[in-house]
């Protein structure tokens, strides 16, 4: 039992460790000892208040050991009760941990706070951000790696005891602590997230604006740290809108507010509830700070202020606070925008700055819009007063005006004799008008000068105004100097007003709102504005000069009335009346004239209707007047006026009448006839009259004018002769292009009858006049003349009345004309919608237009017209019967034409598309052309036989320009689709051939069979998708049978397509099956036995035909390698393919034996057969390489012995004499070519090649007949020849003499080593002159050839062919006594080229003989020419005899004089690089420089180490590298030489060098000397590195080296040199004594 008493220190941890070590493992524990246990861990764990920090580590042990025990449990305790404790355990596990936690953040809580913290869920979150604060508040700070635990504590406390909490909460509480602590860059990244919970962006944001305004509102200063991590808070979503408005207010309360002067604590700022108080605080808080308006405005957009509204309120605040410090030119100019946009709230401060002073940019219309504005938003109580100042600024506007546009000034104008006045400064219009300053100055005038001055301004005014009401001079004064403005306006611009409306030169025009008027009546408005304002009457004449501007002409009816309303204030009516009159004296215009004459007779009766004196009758009667549209006065109003005032007005009626009467008369004619001469028509001019109305008939063709009916009145009135009107206007109307048929006939409708009643003239006119003169593409109005020439002469024959006049010569008997146009018509009709087709080509007056008619229906077929152009064809063919010519087209050519021309634009397209090379163009292609035929497919069907199989045909042809611009295709899986495509198209093409010659009824038949094709193009499309054809091949196939075929029976067309597939290089598998298939299915082999029984007569017949096309010199040489390649592989049925390779054997065989037959042509079908037997020797072509291959297990000296049945035993040599006979022709025959250049009588037989003693003593002849170089190039030509025939076969000499016992035929093995016997007969046994140099059978000839090239100077040709048979290392070109005399004979020439080819030669005994030629000769001189010598030094270093000259003293001249070119090519080396670029400026002397550079000269140095010449090796290396003098002091050779052979090595194994280039003559050796170079270099770095103390003492050959090599590379002469050794270079000619 366990007490309950509570442990505390030892006695807890030991009574605990007591109670579970007495625990048998074995034991089973009971449900009771299990909970108590559990209870007891739990009162330990409880009895800690503080924690977790003492008993932690026991308490897990504790658990542990209960855990362990529940395995123990038995098994009728039950799974689900087991897996509850576990779940307790754990739970309680999962507690423990949470408590540690807690008590390590120093929030401790006991155990069984966490089983009901689920219920207080806001306590736990209280806990948390409590966790966080005390974090946050430690001192030190807490570092990122603190932090990164704390986040995974946090995860750990919700996961074991607070699981109810949302993991996002805990998230944000966390990076709010993050914010708060000042750790933005770890905020950043987990605000974006972790790897089990991420932070929507608006609560990301949201958390960093709250943490940037708790830092900001907790700064105590502007220029504290808190607003810096504010700053920096934000920078965390510098993207986001309402992260970037925060910062815009910290820039504003930090930044932009102090450099105003204002200082806002953050905390101020906070209890500022409208930003516009800030606003206004800054405009006001030092002066002039209104003027930094941009600053003020960017300021309210950070504080937020960004609407347009608000922005306005600011200009407003910053407006108002100018005016108020007396900048009213800043206040106007605010005004004036804040107007425009429509502030209303500024409206008083727009119209005190209207009325103000004038100021800068303000002009009249700046004034009146600000005044309009503030009208426009005013209280009621200010509309009157601005009323007032609207109308006082329009007429300074007016004024302006009149100033701007004459250029005078009103005080030119002022009145004269008031001295005083006039000396007055001169005032702007505001003063003028305001009217104060000019009346104080008015009262200092004295008394007798103040008369005489009101004098002069009444009589200025009395000019254009009446006497006032009052009436008397005292009143005037009264009136002039009570009212300031009244007399400064007439005294300083009515005068300049008056004079500008007398002046008629003023006749510019103004615009006033909607209206233009000239100067002077601006000037007449202005002063009746004036005068109305200001309470005065105008007098008549100013209103009668109003009524006259506004009348003049060019005028409106509107114009008129206006006019009109301004005479009705006259005082005398009469007036009027006059200016009426003018009125009508200068008008020319109709309507102009009846306007007048309306306001005229308007004008007269309401001055007579007794309304005289009331103006507002008066206007009202005048508005009722014209309501009536401007009609003509009554015959009552007449009357009534004429008892007004009978006399004047009577007469004035008469004079109206008449005028209006000419008038009209005049309009009528000018309405018909424009311009026309009334006078001439009145007096009756007949051929006046006849003239214009031709010429109005005439122009009805450029215009669309309905006046027939006009003409026909005219006529008829001035007795002109209408029929013939009727026809001409008919004949004008008909040809005019203005005119549709629809015009015309509703134009003509009322006298159609007459036109077909006066049919001979009608069809006279018509055939003369309208047919030539209309556009055969204008088919309606032909269709419609056609239609009349019906109706005529079916009227005329119904009649039987046809005069000789439309008796034409018709040319079908079995229509009339009548019905003949009937058709026309109506084709006409049918075919009018083709708008290129020009009719008249088709038919004519009197019949078909057999000379054009195909060509034009041919130019005009189109996919929409062929239907209408058929039908239009078999109409008009069937009306003619058996009269038509002779090939005429039939309504089918139609559609042939059609089907061929959409051909030919595929086909033109394939053309100019034929650099477009690639397999898509191409399948598109093949598309359109199957979407093509399917558009004709029906059309074909129309067709004839013949015409539809010919056509279906061309759709096979249509791609070999297409194949022919591609080339060889690729063969790859898209041109294969291609190709398919392609087949499913052909057979697709095929199959409706076939049905189309099956037709029955078609009565026709044809040779051409698409059965076959069809059998051929099943097999080819399976061979094609099984990858047996290749895509190049397949397309080859196509190809090559679409040029030959489709035009012969069954035979036929299997020969050609089988053919076709050989000439594209398909195996002979696949055109025996689709030989045999194709023949089997159309029974083509009936005749001639089975298919595969055919193939040999096949391939014969094809063989036959290649070798007569190569025979007339056409050189069908590829179609002769494709038959021999399709033969080459062993495939489908053997015994046929071996016969058919037979049948091609012997067939050339028989063709290489013709003797007649050119000496080329035989040679090249001898090469054929020597390389399809698979016996390579020299001189085949490359294109035989290229295109042809040899045939598998093929050869003919076997298949002939199977054949013949003959004995097996037969010896070999035999055989081995009937296989070379072809070898040894071929070569004879190339032989003979060859020699024609010496001699065309020598010919070389195959009996001259059958040994090589035969060969010698035939070659030794050629030699005695060739006297020039080119005869010893063919020489030269000849031996190489010769060369493959005597040396191919030595490697199988042993081959060859196989015992016959071991022969056994039932082996399939027994055919091995046949094709590797000899090729030559007895060839000669070669002389072994050492263990590894076997001698040329030829040697002989080669040392006769070398000798005349010695002889004649061709040293280089000696070298290079010795260099090129060192490739053959078994063929020596000579044996030692050859090379012996052609070396003497050298000797005697050159010792140096001696040298040269002994040192090419194998011959010791040689080499030597010459290096005491060129010792001897060296202790003598060196020439110049010898100074580059780059062949001698290749082929020293080559041979390996440098390490011989170097050790032997013996050679001390000829080691100094390699020493010399080494020296030597190292200086131009040098030179080379520091003039970056080839001395010479030539490619084969920098070739020569980079050759010694990376090959003769690393060789070199290698070969002194390889000596032990370290010294003068390291030398060499530091000069070549160009070390610094300064170090000469310090022994760097050997480092210097160690680096550079090591980089030599490095750039051999990276760097490729290019050996053709460098040295052509020995290409060879250098090749040797560069591969063995990488080698070399690593035998000797070993000891080299072995050696790294060199001698301190320098031989006397090493110093005559170093001295040589010094001199040649630096290429000067050091004064202090030895003498000996200065004599002996000076010998050497190393340097110039």
């Amino acid at each position: 039992m366990v007490s309950n008493t509570p442990f505390h220190g030892e006695d807890y941890d030991n009574a605990g460790l007591n109670m579970f070590l007495v625990l048998d493992p074995g034991t089973q524990l009971s449900e009771v000892f299990l909970a108590k246990s559990f209870s007891f861990t739990r009162s330990i764990v409880s009895s800690a208040e503080n924690g977790f920090s003492c008993h932690s580590m026991w308490t897990r042990f504790l658990l542990a050991i209960v855990l362990s025990n529940i395995v123990f449990l038995p098994v009728c305790y039950g799974a689900i009760r087991v897996e509850d404790l576990e779940r307790r355990l754990r739970i309680t596990e999962g507690h423990i941990e949470a408590g540690r936690l807690l008590a390590f953040y120093q929030v401790p809580k006991p155990l069984n706070f966490f089983l009901g913290a689920e219920l207080d869920e806001k306590g736990v979150k209280q806990i948390i951000r409590l966790i966080l604060s005390k974090f946050i508040r430690r001192q030190p700070s807490r570092s990122d790696s603190e932090w990164a635990s704390m986040w995974r504590d946090m995860q750990s406390l919700r996961e074991k005891a607070f699981p109810f909490l949302d993991l996002e909460y805990i998230l944000t509480e966390f990076c709010r602590g993050l914010l708060k602590a000042g750790k933005f860059s770890l905020a950043r990244n987990y605000l974006k997230g972790t790897s089990s919970v991420a932070l929507a962006s608006e609560k990301a944001e949201n958390l960093v604006i709250q943490a940037a305004r708790e830092y900001f509102f907790s700064a105590s200063s502007l220029s504290c740290s808190e607003i810096w991590k504010a700053r920096e808070c934000l920078n965390l979503y510098p993207s986001s809108g309402n992260v970037k408005a925060e910062a815009d207010i910290i820039d504003a309360l930090t930044v932009k507010l102090p450099n105003l002067g204002v200082n806002i604590l953050p905390m101020q700022f906070r209890q500022i509830k409208d930003p516009m108080e800030i606003i206004k605080m800054a405009i006001t808080n030092q002066s002039g700070a209104y003027f930094h308006v941009d600053e003020l405005i960017e300021v309210a957009r950070l504080l937020g202020l960004r609407s347009a509204d608000d922005i306005s309120a600011v200009e407003e605040a910053i407006a108002r606070e100018a005016a108020v410090s007396g900048d009213l030119q800043l206040a106007f100019d605010l005004c004036l925008g804040l107007a425009r946009k429509g502030h209303g709230t500024i409206w008083d401060l727009c119209a005190a700055i209207a009325r103000g002073p004038a100021l800068d940019n303000m002009d009249v219309d700046s004034r009146k819009q600000l005044l309009g504005f503030a009208l426009s938003h005013c209280d009621e109580e200010s509309i009157g007063e601005l009323l007032h100042a609207w109308k006082d600024l329009d007429m300074q506007g007016q004024c302006e005006i009149l100033m701007i546009s004459t250029g005078t000034n009103p005080s030119k104008f002022s009145v004269q004799g008031s001295s005083s006045l006039n000396s007055l400064p001169k005032q702007s219009f505001q003063n003028i008008l305001d009217g104060n300053d000019c009346f104080q100055e008015f009262d200092n005038i004295g008394a007798d000068n103040q008369d005489v001055h009101l004098e002069k301004t009444r009589d200025e005014l009395s000019i254009v105004a009446k006497t006032l009401a009052i009436g008397d001079r005292t009143d005037w004064a009264s009136i002039l100097t009570e009212n300031g403005k009244v007399l400064s306006f007439a005294d300083s611009q009515l005068p300049w007003l008056i004079e500008l409306s007398k002046k008629g030169e003023h006749h510019k025009k103004l615009i006033t709102g909607k209206q233009y008027l000239n100067i002077r009546t601006q000037a007449v408005v202005t002063i009746l504005s004036w005068l109305a304002r200001n309470g005065f009457a105008p007098r008549d004449n100013l209103i009668v000069s109003l009524a006259k501007s506004t009348m003049e002409p060019p005028v409106t009816e509107e114009e008129d009335i206006m006019g009109c309303s301004y005479l009705l204030n006259l005082v005398d009516a009469f007036t009027g009346v006059e200016v009426i009159e003018e009125q009508l004296k200068i008008r020319k215009d109709y309507q102009d004239i009846c306007s007048i004459m309306n306001v005229g007779m308007a004008y007269s009766l309401l001055h007579n209707s007794g309304i005289k004196t009331d103006p507002s009758q008066r206007k009202e009667l005048l508005k009722r007047r014209f309501k009536k549209k401007q009609a003509s006065p009554s015959s009552d109003d007449m009357d009534k006026l004429g008892k007004v005032q009978s006399s004047f007005w009577r007469e004035w009626k008469l004079k109206l009448e008449e005028q209006k009467r000419l008038t009209e008369h005049s309009r009528a004619l000018e309405k018909i006839i424009p311009g026309v001469e009334t006078e001439r028509f009145l007096s009756r001019d007949s051929i006046y009259i006849e003239n214009v109305v031709i010429s109005l008939i005439e122009s009805v063709k450029l215009e669309r004018k309905h006046i027939l009916k006009d003409i026909l009145k005219l006529a008829d009135t001035y007795d002109l002769n209408c029929t013939e009107v009727l026809v001409r206007y008919l004949s004008a109307v008909l040809v005019s292009d203005t005119w549709s048929n629809d015009d015309i006939t509703a134009e003509v409708a009322g006298y159609k009858g007459e036109i077909i009643g006066n049919s001979e003239k009608t069809i006279e006119t018509i055939s003369t006049i309208v047919y030539p003169a209309i556009d055969g593409c204008n088919k309606l109005r032909l269709a419609y003349v056609y239609g009349l020439l019906s109706e005529c002469y079916l009227l005329l024959e119904t009649t039987k009345d046809l005069s000789p006049i439309v008796q034409v010569d018709h040319v079908n008997a079995n229509l009339s004309l009548a019905q003949y146009y009937k058709v026309i018509e109506q084709e006409c009709k049918n075919v009018s919608f083709i708008t290129n087709l020009n009719f008249k080509n088709i038919a004519g007056l009197h019949g078909l237009n057999f000379e054009c008619f195909s060509d034009e229906v041919y130019a005009c077929i189109e996919e929409s017209s062929l239907s209408a152009l058929s039908q239009m064809v078999q109409t008009l063919v069937s009306i003619y019967g058996d009269s038509l010519p002779d090939g005429f087209m039939s309504w089918q050519d139609i559609y042939k034409y059609y089907v061929l021309s959409l051909l030919k634009t595929l086909e033109t397209k394939v053309t100019t598309d034929s650099s477009i090379r690639t397999p898509e163009y191409l399948q598109g292609f093949i598309n359109k052309l199957e979407q093509s035929y399917d558009l004709c497919r029906v059309y074909i069907r129309l067709l004839s036989q013949s015409d539809a199989l010919g056509i279906m045909k061309q759709y096979f042809t249509i791609i070999i320009p297409f194949y022919g611009s591609y080339g060889l295709l690729p063969d790859n899986s898209t041109w294969q689709e291609c190709l398919i495509v392609l087949l499913n198209f052909w057979m697709r093409l095929t199959d409706d051939m076939e049905e189309i010659a099956l037709e029955e009824n078609s009565g026709q038949t044809s040779c051409f069979n698409p059965q076959c094709l069809m059998s051929c193009l099943k097999v080819f499309m399976k061979l094609v998708m099984e990858d047996i054809i290749s895509p190049s091949q397949g397309w080859g196939s196509m190809y090559g049978y679409v040029i030959c075929g489709l035009n012969g029976d069954s035979s036929a067309e299997i020969y050609n397509f089988c053919r076709a597939m050989i000439f594209s290089g398909c195996g002979f598998g696949a055109v025996a099956e689709v030989f045999s298939v194709a023949s089997s299915e159309t029974g083509s082999a009936s005749d001639c036995g089975t298919g595969s029984q055919d193939l040999p007569r096949f391939y014969l017949h094809i063989l036959e035909a290649v070798l007569s096309e190569l025979i007339s010199g056409s050189h069908e040489s590829q179609n002769l390698f494709h038959i021999l390649s399709s033969l080459s592989k062993l495939e489908d049925d053997l015994k046929v393919m071996q016969c058919v390779r037979h049948v091609i054997w012997e067939r050339m065989v028989q063709f290489s034996d013709n003797l007649q037959l050119p000496s080329s042509v035989r040679v090249f079908v001898l090469e054929l057969m020597q390389f399809i037997s698979g016996k390579n020797i020299k001189g085949f072509s490359t294109e035989i390489l290229a295109n042809v291959q040899p045939w598998e297990e093929w050869n003919e000296l076997i298949y002939a012995g199977r054949k013949s049945e003959t004995d097996v035993d037969k010896s070999l040599p035999d055989h081995k004499d009937s296989s070379s006979r072809v070898t040894n022709t071929l070569v004879a025959l190339k032989s003979s070519q060859l020699v024609a250049s010496i001699s065309p009588r020598i010919e070389i037989t195959p009996d001259d090649l059958l040994n090589a003693d035969t060969a010698v003593s035939c070659f030794m002849g050629l030699c005695g007949e060739a006297s020039e170089d080119l005869h010893f190039d063919a020489l030269l030509t000849i031996l190489e020849e010769w060369d493959g025939l005597f040396t191919a076969g030595k490697d199988g000499e042993t081959i060859a003499e196989a015992p016959d016992g071991g022969n056994d035929w039932n082996n399939d093995d027994w055919d091995e080593g046949w094709e590797s016997l000899e090729e030559v007969d007895n060839p000669e046994k070669e002389k072994k002159i050492e263990d590894s140099v076997f001698v040329h059978p030829l040697h002989v000839c080669w040392t006769e050839i070398f000798r005349k090239f010695i002889s004649l100077s061709r040293f280089s040709d000696v070298l290079r062919l010795i260099d090129q048979s060192s490739l053959k290392p078994n063929a020596m070109l000579l044996d030692e006594n050859d090379a012996c005399s052609l070396i003497q004979m050298a000797l005697g020439i050159d010792c140096i080229l001696a040298l040269k080819m002994a040192l090419l030669l194998p011959y010791k005994t040689l080499q030597l003989e010459c290096l005491g030629a060129v010792e001897e000769s060296t202790r003598q001189g060196i020439p110049q020419t010898r100074g580059k010598d780059y062949e001698l030094l290749i082929l020293i270093l080559s041979s390996g005899i440098l390490t011989y000259i170097i050790t032997d003293s013996t050679y001390g001249s000829i080691f100094s004089y390699t020493c010399y070119l080494v020296g030597n090519l190292s200086n131009q080396c040098q030179q080379a690089l520091v003039s970056c670029r080839g001395i010479h400026n030539n490619e084969d002397h920098e070739n020569q420089l980079l050759l010694f550079t990376r090959i003769l000269f690393p060789n070199f140095i290698s070969e002194l180490v390889k000596a032990d010449q370290h010294i003068l090796a390291g030398f060499l290396v530091t000069k070549f590298m160009h070390s610094n003098e300064s170090l000469s002091l310090i022994n760097i050779a050997g480092a210097s030489l160690n680096r550079y052979l090591e980089m030599q090595l490095h750039m051999l194994q990276v760097n490729e060098f290019p050996v053709e280039k460098t040295c052509k003559t020995l290409k060879n050796t250098v090749g040797r000397l560069r591969g063995k170079l990488s080698s070399f270099i690593q035998s000797i770095l070993p000891s080299l590195s072995a050696s790294s103390e060199y001698r301190t003492y320098i031989s006397t050959r090493e110093n005559d080296a170093i001295i040589i090599l010094y001199y040649t590379i630096n290429a000067a002469v050091v004064a202090y040199c030895i003498p000996s050794q200065t004599q002996q270079l000076t010998k050497m000619g190393v340097i110039v004594a």
